[in-house]
Order: C-alpha cells, then sequence, then structure tokens
C-alpha cells in the first residue's frame, strides 16, 4: 500500500501476491499463514511481509516462544516447557 519502505533501498514497497503457505504453532494449536510479499519499487527486491505474532526464521507463535522464555527464567527444564506447550523439546532448548 506504500506504506512500508524497502529494508535495502528504503524505497516504496507495493504488493506483490503471497509468499508460500506455511504452519505455525500457536497458543490454540496449528493454524494455516500465507503472508504477502511485496516488491520494492526503486530496486526491484522481493521481500515477505510476516505478521507481527511471527518471528523471522520460526515455526512458533511470539506467544509460544514468550512463554517457553518466561517459563525458564522461572527455572524450569527444557522437557517440561516443550511438554507444557506442545512442542518438541530441541525447539524450546534451542
Amino acid at each position: 500500500g506504500g506504506l512500508l519502505a524497502c529494508p535495502l533501498c528504503r524505497g516504496l514497497l507495493g504488493p506483490w501476491g503471497h509468499a508460500r503457505a506455511r504452519v505455525l504453532r500457536c497458543a490454540a494449536g496449528e493454524r494455516w499463514l500465507r503472508p504477502r510479499r511485496a516488491r520494492c519499487r526503486g530496486c526491484a527486491g522481493t521481500h515477505v511481509l510476516l505478521a507481527d505474532v511471527v518471528l523471522l526464521r520460526r515455526r512458533d507463535e511470539v506467544a509460544v516462544i514468550g512463554a517457553a522464555i518466561e517459563a525458564k527464567v522461572a527455572g524450569a527444564g527444557h522437557r517440561p516447557i516443550a511438554e507444557r506447550l506442545g512442542v518438541p523439546k530441541d525447539t524450546v532448548r534451542g
């Protein structure tokens, strides 16, 4: 919509379809997400626009990651945290 700037050249981003659909692990279960894609009018680079509940290169929602961090700070181990949140233990440990 012209409200976002390109992170590379600061040019205006315009609509450019959608990125591939992906599964997002949420506190309420799994949810399908299909992010928008944008193209810079200045440098012609394309970018995937993620919602504010998603972190770059993470499959888990921000709320799930935050809950895991809070539990870890409180002294819980990675296995009990993973079991309570319904995510793999290696994900919590990492």
